[in-house]
């Protein structure tokens, strides 16, 4: 049991910290160069170790009825998993600072547009794939069945209130257009105080994150 409940843990902690780092390397991303680069760099050991605690998913992926719940599950975890190897492969290319021990490779115009555009998708994939698996991560940490209901709707209120800034936000970075690459070059807010950016992605986080979570529940209330 304590085994059981060490692993859960581990997993809880891998969680958290993958979401923060997500958010701080695009927070960072043109504005802080260097600091960007290391938290790319922890970004995807998290990850490893997060699929390594979680390989029993992969394998048992050819078993079991896929419902339309799985469907999404499967999709944003594989779109994930391209993105970070293009945004990797892409980083060996562009890194300055934390690869700067590697030999200069050509290709940085191509590696900058793949970057920028695998970048934007794994941040949603990720936070896709984290509202589908909201409800598994609460029942680890106990869930919240016996939490009252001023509680429940207090978080609900909450989430509101960050979604229509995530919302807003994502306007006013224009997320929509890195998505469909409609923009070949990154531009930034130089003047914004880092804690906003790192505000405005967190909160991008959290809409992308509810609504998958909320599409979750719609689908098993409808099955």
């Amino acid at each position: 049991m304590a085994k059981r409940d060490g692993k859960a843990i581990a997993r809880i902690l891998v969680d958290v910290l993958l979401a923060v780092c997500f958010v701080a390397v695009m927070a960072t991303a043109l504005v802080e160069e260097a600091p960007h680069e290391f938290l790319g760099l922890a970004l995807f050991a998290f990850i490893v170790v997060h699929v390594v605690l979680n390989r029993r998913w992969f394998t048992a992926l050819a078993k079991g009825r896929y419902t339309v719940v799985r469907v999404l599950q499967v999709v944003s975890v594989i779109g994930l998993v391209v993105c970070v190897v293009g945004q990797a492969v892409s980083a060996l290319i562009l890194s300055k600072h934390a690869l700067a021990f590697l030999p200069a490779l050509p290709g940085a115009s191509w590696a900058r547009q793949v970057h920028m555009l695998c970048s934007y998708w794994s941040f949603a994939f990720a936070f896709a794939h984290m509202g589908l698996q909201f409800k598994t991560m609460l029942s680890r940490m106990g869930g919240l069945r016996n939490a009252p209901q001023a509680v429940l709707w207090l978080l609900r209120i909450v989430w509101l209130a960050v979604a229509v800034f995530g919302s807003a936000s994502f306007t006013q970075l224009g997320i929509a257009d890195y998505l469909f690459a409609r923009i070949q070059f990154a531009s930034a807010d130089y003047d914004a105080p880092l804690a906003l950016s790192f505000a405005r992605y967190a909160s991008i986080a959290a809409l992308i994150a509810g609504c998958f979570h909320y599409l979750r529940v719609l689908l098993g209330r409808r099955r």
